[in-house]
This record gives structure tokens, sequence and C-alpha cells, in this order.
């Protein structure tokens, strides 16, 4: 997210076995239709908040993609009981992803300077969600969204 480099592939691998190997993360693929599309990751998942992000890795994929796997977040550390609040940076120019954050109502904690992209500079949003407030506003926060973003929200799944 803050480095717009190409990624070589034997960098990409050793990202991978890094994370793999990391107690203090915890990452999903997300599927959809068997076919791996992005990825939900956490880190600081031993202390009690945890950040996370998520990338899709593929174009063709089901509108709303994005806003389901922030649903899956919040599910996921919410169901862990361990977590207080759930974390998120959000680079200033993704206003997607700030909108989305506004919908869900986390909250705007703080901004850095974050640096230059394409030559304008940017900032970092840190975002975060009291997630003992999830499960009594998952119902109503979905209603604002799309139907079938409820209805996909209602298949998710986290296998281990």
């Amino acid at each position: 997210m803050h480095n717009s480099a190409p990624v070589k592939w034997q960098e990409h691998c050793a990202w991978f076995e890094k994370l793999e190997g990391d107690d203090s993360r915890t990452f999903f693929v997300f599927l959809q239709n068997q076919r791996p599309i992005g990825v939900l990751n956490f880190s600081d998942m031993n202390t009690a908040t945890p950040e996370w992000g998520c990338y899709l890795g593929e174009t063709n994929v089901w509108p709303g993609s994005g806003i389901i796997l922030e649903v899956a977040a919040l599910d996921y550390t919410a169901s862990c009981n361990q977590f207080s609040h759930l974390l998120a940076q959000v680079l200033s120019f993704n206003n997607s992803a700030n909108k989305m954050h506004k919908v869900f109502e986390y909250e705007q904690v703080s901004m850095e300077k974050g640096g230059e992209r394409n030559g304008l500079d940017f900032d970092i949003l840190h975002y975060s969600y009291e997630l003992k407030q999830w499960p009594q506003k998952r119902d109503k926060i979905l209603t604002k969204l799309p139907k079938n973003i409820a209805l996909a929200a209602a298949q998710i799944r986290f296998l281990g």
C-alpha cells in the first residue's frame, strides 16, 4: 500500500514465506467461485488492537468485493473476543476505502504525512473500530449496502 513500485516474483515469494512463519500475523485467501482473487490479512494479532488490510489481485470480481472483505475483517476479529479494536490505515487519495470506513462507522483517530505518489502528496489516515459495537451494528450497516453485499456477507467462511 505504501509503495507503488512493482514487486518482483522472488520478493513476493519471500514476503509470503515470512508471513507464513509470523505468529503475529494471520491471513486468508479470498475465494469467489472457488477462484483466489485476493487476500485479507491481519497484523499485530498478539495485541488487543490488530490491524487489517486487504488486496484484490484480480480485476474480474464481483462488484463490492472490497466491502465483503471489510465485513469479513470485522466478523473475524469480533468473533475472537480477545481484541478491543480493529485498526486500519488508508491512503488519503483512496476515496472509496475512506468512504467505506465511514459507512462502517470507523473512527478516524489520526493522520500522518505519507509521501508522494504520481507527483502528488498524500497522507495516511488511521482508523479504529471498537469491536464490541460490531455485533449490534452489523445488520444496520448491511442494510445500508447493496442487497447483493448482504447476501454475500452471509456466505463468509474462514477455513484454517
